[in-house]
């Protein structure tokens, strides 16, 4: 064993007594004298030393009263040292599992940007020229957001991209119908489908195969493109509320870069999160997980309160928080409470640093927060020991196992004619998954969205296929026909709901693990070990929530 892991016990010698003194022995060191062992640290005793020759009486030594106890902490250079190997390994592991783009992904993501840009000025004058307002009057332009804008991308990553269009350019039919059939006539755009009825109404598509979020802000401006340059607060008071939200992102990412200390390290850490919530299925909206912004404020917060932290350390702190945290209380960047903001009936609530603060758009459901919070502890239980010595990160980052976790699973397959038919259909399917969820969770059934898209290659037409892990304490019988009616219900809500699933269709039904596709049955090695690893740090259960939520 390290001596930076020893404490010694042993008697400390003393010269005879007088012989007027009575002779004294070693004290036992578990004796009642109230000097107990060390119970944390292993010790040995020392063999007793041969007695030194005598003294002349008129220099006495008394024994001590109780033996003298050492306990030796670990050496703070051999805690640096493993502090920095274990950073050093996260960072190489980030970069095996293909977390860190290339130069050459760089190169390719400012040319979209690039490419974008003189797409939106092409699309200003059109919308000009189609109004009659002079050449050169109206301006567009672009900005980004997001992980990219962050540092904090990765090669698969998508690019947030916002268009900011003038007073003429319209969201519905401007962006929605003359900007789209510009970006279709476009040979390096494909896998083009738009969402128009979420929160903030989007295009997705493909740019050189680097996919794009394109969202639109109108400002109430002719010449859009200084007007944002100056980014007045009397120019953000007249903006419409969808153009507000996608603002958003923008304003965010600037109090994000300006708040955090190290660049450096918060781009690492982030990293590191979002790996961590891809790989344990925790990182799609949609489905009432974390979205981007969630996962970059709580990795700014833990980078603002400890600064000097190394990049191990912080993720082992972003854990050790979080695994904690009260959930009745937002997580805030602002160094004061923001006591203009009210969060009941919000599971997780999560402040957008920007001026007036505001929540972040939060799709967070019980069962979607449980699992969270399960996560969470699980990444806290296996972090929390920075000296243990058979560590590995594969633990961490390890796939979630759904095949080994669940029996029965919901399946739920859209299908459409085209390809192009069936990317707007699932767009659109897709931003309904959470009222399906919160139907299934008010009917007693908890499940657990595995946020993957299957394809099944027996079917002819276009289609894709979602599993939703059934959980077994709540298992019921499940009504597919008439969840499926419910559901259909919401997606036909309105006229552009209907015009779109005329030739499309969902089909739901549950089915168990043989019918799992390959893809989604694990290869784990570790999830045994994991579950014994595990006892003692299980995620509080359904009635601590309640309590902690006010949901009781």
């Amino acid at each position: 064993m390290s001596m930076a892991y020893m404490a010694a016990v042993a008697p400390v010698p003393w010269w005879p007594p007088p012989p007027e003194l009575a002779p004294v022995g070693f004290l036992d060191t578990s004796s009642a004298a109230g000097y107990p062992e060390p119970q944390t640290l292993p010790f040995f005793l020392a063999p007793t030393p041969p007695p030194p020759p005598p003294l002349p009486a008129v220099y006495p030594l008394l024994p001590p009263s109780a033996p003298i106890v050492i306990q030796l902490q670990p050496d703070p250079s051999f805690l640096a040292d493993v502090d920095q190997r274990r950073s050093s390994s996260l960072v190489q592991f980030l970069k095996d599992e293909g977390a860190v783009p290339s130069p050459e992904d760089e190169k390719k993501r400012e040319k979209v940007i690039r490419e974008l840009k003189k797409i939106v000025m092409h699309w200003a004058d059109a919308v000009a020229y189609e109004q009659s307002v002079p050449q050169g009057l109206a301006t567009a332009t672009i900005l980004t957001y997001g992980s990219y804008t962050l540092g904090a991308h990765g090669p698969e990553s998508d690019i947030d991209v916002l268009c900011v269009g003038p007073c003429i350019a319209t969201l519905q039919y401007h962006f929605f119908v003359v900007l789209r059939q510009i970006l279709e006539g476009r040979s390096e755009v494909s896998e083009l489908q738009t969402v128009e009825k979420a929160k903030v109404p989007l295009m997705r598509f493909r740019f050189t195969g680097i996919a794009v979020d394109f969202t639109y802000a109108q400002l109430p401006v002719i010449d859009a493109l200084k007007a944002i340059n100056t980014f007045s607060p009397q120019l953000l008071q007249k903006i419409d509320t969808r153009s507000w939200r996608s603002l958003s992102g923008v304003r965010v990412n600037e109090q994000i870069v300006q708040l955090v200390p190290n660049a450096e390290k918060f781009q690492a850490l982030l990293r590191c999160i979002k790996l961590w919530a891809r790989k344990r299925g925790l990182h799609c909206h949609y489905l009432g997980f974390f979205a981007g912004i969630h996962l970059a404020i709580l990795a700014a917060y833990v980078c603002r309160k400890f600064p000097d932290a190394s990049v191990n350390g912080l993720f082992a702190v972003f854990f050790q928080t979080f695994a904690h945290w009260p959930w009745q209380v937002p997580v805030s960047l602002h160094d004061e409470p923001t006591t203009c903001l009210h969060s009941e009936g919000r599971l997780m609530p999560i402040v957008m640093p920007c001026t007036p603060p505001e929540f972040c758009v939060s799709n967070v459901t019980k069962g979607s927060f449980k699992k969270i919070r399960e996560e969470l502890t699980r990444g806290y239980a296996l972090t929390r020991d920075p000296l243990r010595h058979d560590f590995q990160w594969t633990w961490l980052f390890e796939p979630f196992p759904y095949d080994q976790k669940y029996q029965q699973f919901l399946r739920i397959a859209l299908c459409a004619p085209t390809f192009a038919e069936l990317r707007d259909w699932a767009g659109w399917v897709k931003s309904r998954f959470r009222i399906l969820i919160l139907k299934l969770e008010r009917a007693g059934i908890e499940c657990d969205p595995c946020p993957s898209e299957e394809v099944d290659h027996t079917d002819s037409d276009p289609n894709v296929v979602f599993y939703w892990g059934l959980i077994p304490e709540r298992i019921i019988q499940v009504d597919t026909s008439s969840l499926k009616e419910d559901f259909m219900e919401d997606i036909t809500n309105d006229v552009y709901g209907t015009v779109k699933c005329t030739h499309s269709d969902v089909t739901i039904s549950v089915v168990g693990l043989p019918q799992l596709p390959k893809s989604m049955c694990s290869q784990s090695v570790h999830w045994q070990y994991m579950q014994h690893c595990m006892m003692g740090y299980e995620g509080t259960d359904e009635g601590q929530s309640a309590g902690w939520l006010g949901l009781g």
